[in-house]
């Protein structure tokens, strides 16, 4: 059931103003909350479904609201809460003031522009993935350009991707375009951050271009190849078509298995040591040195005591090492 413009929800916090999407398995709203301020509301339908599958497809989009909103970065919209209407779960997000990306007046952007892009949604799905989340719907449509700014934002997360079968083969068709990994033809088929970064290195060529690559089904099946950015644009670099090849690569293990092995061999401004602290989380768990952080957590904990310790000038002695406080019980 669609809500009607005008209808109050959340006790009268929010108003219907318009329907900004539909799809098979949610709808999107534009509402207003008492301040008169416009927010996105999203929500799984309600209708179409057999009870079970309705109350699966609800619990499933509750769980992805609720990861998705502990990722707290500029490039990707902020959920500012969840609730229940009825029976309904509802996600409210900022309202973005722009244009996706798939609407750009230009449709070749140079090497710079299209990096700076790239970038910001690659820190943005670094983010994303330290949550245990994938967007898995990386394509130009999805990405917001703020208003008057060259800020790109990533929306609209694919929450319930795995639903069934069914949503598996509709979403596949929707990003058969060019965007979509071998994986996604697959519901049993593992998917990591390797499934997001071939869709933004996809995302890529196609800013670069103006063309869409080879889909992977077409490339696998039939043998086709893909052929490179410089095929169609001779001013991209070598280093920035390498890595976009890196990324389109067919077979999962193949390509780059994290995002910040992605960026390393492209020309961007990002900077692995330039991580915010919250990104830091991101890092050590990638290469699996929680033992190495607690360890660095207590040394750090221990630095005033060493300064006030050398600084006092307190005698030494000259017997054999003392232990030092963190090997204390």
């Amino acid at each position: 059931m669609v809500w009607a413009v005008g209808r109050t929800i959340k006790d009268g916090q929010y108003t219907i103003q318009e329907v900004l999407g539909e799809g098979r398995f949610g709808i999107t709203y534009r509402a207003s909350d008492r301040g008169g301020n416009s927010v996105v509301i999203k929500t799984p339908r309600d209708v179409g479904f057999k009870v079970w599958e309705s109350e699966r497809l609800q619990k499933l989009f509750w769980q992805e609201a609720s990861k998705l909103k502990g990722c707290d970065h500029p490039h990707i919209v902020k959920v500012k809460e969840l609730f229940s209407e009825g029976k309904a779960n509802c996600m409210v997000m900022e309202y973005i003031d722009g244009m996706t990306l798939d609407r750009r007046s230009q449709k070749i952007l140079s090497e710079k522009e299209a990096l700076r892009y790239i970038e910001q949604i690659g820190q943005a799905l670094m983010v994303v993935h330290s949550r245990g989340v994938l967007h898995r719907d990386i394509r130009p449509g999805n990405i917001m350009i703020r208003a008057g700014k060259p800020e790109a934002v990533l929306i609209d997360f694919g929450l319930a991707l795995d639903f069934d079968e069914e949503l598996t083969r509709t979403r596949t068709q929707e990003l058969a375009a060019g965007f979509a990994p071998i994986e996604c033809y697959s519901r049993d088929a593992k998917r990591g951050a390797f499934t997001d970064i071939y869709s933004l290195g996809a995302m890529l060529y196609e800013l670069l271009t103006g063309k869409l690559p080879v889909n992977a089904m077409t490339r696998k099946i039939d043998h086709q190849p893909l052929i490179s950015p410089q095929g169609f644009n001779t001013e991209i670099s070598d280093r920035t078509s390498r890595a976009i090849l890196w990324a389109l690569e067919l077979e999962a293990d193949k390509r780059p298995q994290s995002i910040q092995a992605w960026f390393k061999k492209l020309d961007t401004n990002w900077k692995e040591e330039e991580f915010r602290p919250h990104d830091w989380v991101l890092i050590w768990t990638s290469i699996g040195a929680t033992a190495t952080v607690l360890g660095l957590i207590v040394t750090i904990l221990d630095v005033p005591g060493w300064i006030k310790q050398n600084f006092n000038h307190q005698p030494i002695p000259a017997v054999s090492p003392q232990k030092s406080p963190a090997s204390k019980p």
